[in-house]
């Protein structure tokens, strides 16, 4: 092929083709059961969270401002790249086609960019930051006088679980009225496999005696298996309200294809290789510790 700027042009063309098609192809939007997603529109978000969490309440008197001020959630999308690089003499010697899966490859994993940022937010749980300075995930928290304990170190389990789930509907806000947290979804790895589906999809079970009963969280929840997410690890989740515990935050969507491959670009004079890169600008953090109990186990 003659590198000219309308055979490039018809190169990229193509090229751009197979990138969109594996890009909507490769999406896998499993997290969104307990992820929702915010677009930005400035560099960064101040996410503002209310103070005091409450019910309604009898008007009588003046009213009582619940303030939205005074704990921020700053949001700062951080930057991703992927590029790859094509030899010029390839495409001189027609052997371009070569590389066409290159792109399908890029796309994928560029389509993937939330899995990943909300895998290794769920990784990196136990470090996890709120508004308030302290540690999202504890036993230490409280909403007013109302304890919203969300952590435990305990393996899961039917014990663990209920006690969990039991935790999370008793949540009550700072004017001592419940949150009405409803646990929906058990996310976990590919660790716990077995142990998941034996806790939420038998029906029965032996007890201590070796007799069949009743299994008693047996469908108690959904359940999701995260593929990287590391160990043990498990996370009970309220994601049927209006905030998901986990919130993906977008920028700019890594889904275009950018070229350098025109004669006067520095790296086709420099180097004789042509580029075709990605970019995009993204983070994932966490919401409200009511919506989300955390099993650290070992």
């Amino acid at each position: 092929m003659d590198i000219n700027a309308a055979n490039m042009r018809f190169l990229f063309q193509a090229v751009s083709l197979r990138f969109k098609d594996a890009f909507e192809t490769a999406r896998e939007p499993s997290y969104e059961q307990f992820t929702m997603t915010e677009r930005l529109a400035t560099h960064e978000l101040q996410m503002p969270f209310l103070e005091q969490l409450t019910g309604m309440r009898e008007w009588v008197g003046p009213r009582v401002v619940n303030n939205m001020a005074t704990n921020k959630m700053t949001i700062v999308p951080r930057k991703f790249e992927l590029t790859y690089g094509i030899p010029a003499d390839a495409v001189k010697d027609d052997q371009y086609g070569m590389y066409a899966s290159l792109f399908a490859q890029m796309a994928t994993q560029a389509a993937r960019l939330p899995n990943d940022l909300v895998e290794t937010l769920l990784n990196n749980a136990s470090t996890a930051k709120w508004c308030d300075g302290g540690n999202f995930f504890g036993t230490t928290r409280k909403y007013g006088k109302n304890a919203v304990a969300n952590l435990t170190t305990d393996a899961l389990s039917e014990t663990s679980l209920k006690a969990a789930w039991t935790a999370m509907r008793g949540y009550k806000g700072h004017g001592g009225v419940s949150l009405r947290v409803n646990p929906t979804l058990l996310v976990h790895g590919p660790a716990l496999h077995w142990t998941v589906n034996e806790l939420l999809e038998a029906p029965v079970k032996g007890d201590a005696n070796g007799a069949t009963v009743p299994n008693p969280v047996y469908h108690l929840v959904g359940h999701l298996e995260v593929q990287n997410l590391e160990g043990n690890k498990w996370f009970l989740c309220a994601s049927n309200g209006v905030y998901k515990p986990v919130c993906y935050f977008e920028r700019e969507a890594p889904g275009t294809l950018v070229r350098k491959d025109r004669p006067e670009d520095d790296n086709v004079f420099n180097e004789d290789s042509f580029l075709y890169g990605v970019t995009g600008r993204a983070e994932a953090a966490f919401v409200m510790p009511h919506l989300i109990y955390f099993g650290n186990a070992s």
